[in-house]
């Protein structure tokens, strides 16, 4: 028996060697790799992992964004989901409103 709660999608927190840290997902693990070997090949510039925007102050309503970084001249908002939950479309439909920011999804 496992003393670590399960995440209801199933999702196994990873970590990668190659980047020294843990991601929520191996999915997210794979794309974060990928995303950091195009930085270094200078396809992509100042990739940010988990970036928190703020919805609401009261009552606190937050999203993490997976990756944000700049793609020929434009910054680019990515999350990776193995489901889009009610709640998560609810989230980047608000801060697309709000701050005019589309989140792509990958999974």
């Amino acid at each position: 028996m496992s003393y670590f709660p399960r995440n209801k999608y199933h999702a196994v927190r990873s970590y990668s060697n190659l980047l020294k840290r843990e991601f929520d997902s191996k999915a997210e693990a794979r794309r974060g790799e990928e995303l950091w070997l195009l930085e270094q090949a200078g396809m992509i510039d100042d990739l940010q992992y988990q970036v928190p925007y703020v919805l609401c102050k009261k009552p606190s309503i937050k999203i993490k964004i997976d990756f944000v970084y700049w793609l020929d001249g434009k910054v680019i908002y990515e999350d990776v989901k193995g489901m889009i939950t009610r709640e998560a479309r609810i989230k980047m439909a608000w801060i697309k409103e709000q701050q005019g920011i589309d989140v792509w999804v990958t999974s």
